[in-house]
């Protein structure tokens, strides 16, 4: 892949937006219990599941922004459901804004991220797409984990999302 510009990133972003909602809103209809119960092969719970999710799209969009991610932000967001639909409605409306303001030039630019075992150094939208893509796969983990625990997800396919907001209603 050459590259993302802002117009596909912001479509990923408006996609992941509406299928993060859609898996935090089916969450919101579980227990404490079903949320805290260990049934995550990568995380644990659904609700650690959910955090991780939730920090690694706060990280990198950060880290992106030039801006460093305060880990205690991070983890004062993923202490309860409430607390992370709370915290993934200012994430969304920052990526948003940096998306529709950013030119191609600073998606372009390569910058340094410290992943844990050391800096990597990428262009921007890498990190970018890093952040969007990333949740895709854990949702699919949730997808698997809650169905378990009772709670099935409802279809995230995009196309689901094209139809609505084009006005259509899909039988």
């Amino acid at each position: 892949m050459e590259s993302l510009d802002s117009t596909a990133l912001y479509a990923l972003h408006t996609y992941n937006v509406y299928a993060n909602d859609l898996v935090l809103e089916t969450a919101a209809r579980m227990t404490a219990e079903e949320l805290t119960h260990a049934a995550s092969p990568s995380h644990g719970s659904v609700l650690k599941l959910l955090g991780h999710i939730f920090e690694c799209e706060y990280y990198f969009t950060l880290e992106c922004m030039n801006t460093t991610p305060d880990q205690s932000q991070a983890d004062r967001c993923s202490a309860s459901l409430e607390s992370l639909r709370e915290c993934f409605v200012l994430l969304n409306a920052t990526r948003e804004n940096y998306l529709v303001k950013v030119n191609e030039y600073e998606l372009e630019e390569e910058i340094a991220v410290d992943l844990g075992r050391g800096e990597v150094t990428l262009p921007r939208w890498q990190f970018m797409a890093q952040s969007l893509l990333h949740s895709g796969h854990h949702r699919g983990e949730l997808s698997i984990v809650m169905t378990g625990l009772g709670h099935p997800l409802p279809t995230l396919d995009p196309i689901l999302m094209y139809i609505r907001d084009s006005g259509q209603v899909f039988r």
